[in-house]
């Protein structure tokens, strides 16, 4: 439950700097509020079994002790858990369960594999910059523990955060957007025709570092050299859908989300369809 509270945390956040609509942010708040009660009701119930007394659990409260057994005491703390419903994403990932379509687990997989890979991403780049911990996140007006949390992938962030920390370790934005799309968003948006090439090299630049920069020639694949791999990177050229799925899948990437910037590219070109 501490953990389903911290990602809802994030999600706030991140909801309170996009166009999440007001019901949608007083239903999450609703749910985190609910959840914080459990946590709590959760904490008292091993407490008791551990022989601790309704006189402690008040003090501890900073309550009485009458107060907090009508607060924890009966059956309402084990009424209040049981009756709690699980967020559909908080499931074992190798396992969906019968009430919640596959299609929503993949989802919730797919950003948490987004948001991990943003995390390393920038821990790449924090890595060629050689840039100290403490003066990044004074730079970036943030603490210490954010910056250390949006770095090893444990909360989402607003685009200006991620753009200002990619900025101030020497990186390029546009390179870390897809993924943070992707991590933050159902389906990545797409861009104007003229700057399709570009946002699908900027995405690739993100894949690679997320893999942690691995030289070009690393990255190449059969039927591409390392010029044409260094053009895909830079944007001047576009390779067909299956040697693209094979090098993001070497760099350990998600492929699906550079499926729809693909498919957008080839139809702006007037190409049919090719695997």
């Amino acid at each position: 439950m501490a953990a389903e509270l911290n990602l809802q945390a994030a999600e706030l956040v991140t909801a309170c700097f996009s166009d999440v609509p007001l019901d949608g942010v007083l239903q999450l708040t609703a749910r985190i509020v609910d959840d914080a009660e459990c946590v709590a009701a959760a904490a008292v119930v091993e407490e008791r079994s551990a022989g601790r007394s309704w006189s402690e659990i008040g003090v501890a409260a900073g309550m009485s002790e009458g107060q907090a057994r009508a607060r924890w005491g009966g059956a309402r703390s084990a009424q209040r858990l049981s009756a709690r419903q699980p967020a559909p994403w908080a499931h074992r990932a190798d396992a969906a369960p019968a009430d919640v379509p596959r299609t929503r687990t993949s989802t919730a997989q797919r950003k948490a594999h987004a948001a991990a890979a943003l995390g390393q991403a920038l821990r790449t780049l924090r890595e060629h910059s050689e840039t100290d911990f403490g003066d990044l996140a004074a730079e970036a007006g943030m603490p210490d523990f954010a910056v250390r949390w949006v770095l090893e992938g444990k909360v989402m962030v607003p685009w200006t955060t991620v753009f200002t920390l990619a900025h101030l370790l020497g990186g390029r934005p546009a390179d870390l957007r897809l993924l943070w799309e992707t991590a933050s968003k159902s389906v990545p948006r797409l861009p104007d025709p003229p700057h399709l090439a570009d946002h699908l090299a900027a995405g690739l630049r993100g894949a690679r570092l997320a893999a942690g920069q691995p030289p070009t020639a690393t990255a190449s694949l059969p039927g591409l050299s390392e010029a044409e791999t260094q053009a895909a990177l830079d944007g001047r050229l576009v390779p067909e859908w299956r040697v693209l799925h094979e090098m993001l899948l070497q760099l350990g990437a998600d492929p699906v989300p550079f499926k729809a910037l693909w498919a957008a590219y080839r139809a702006s070109q007037g190409q049919g369809r090719s695997t």
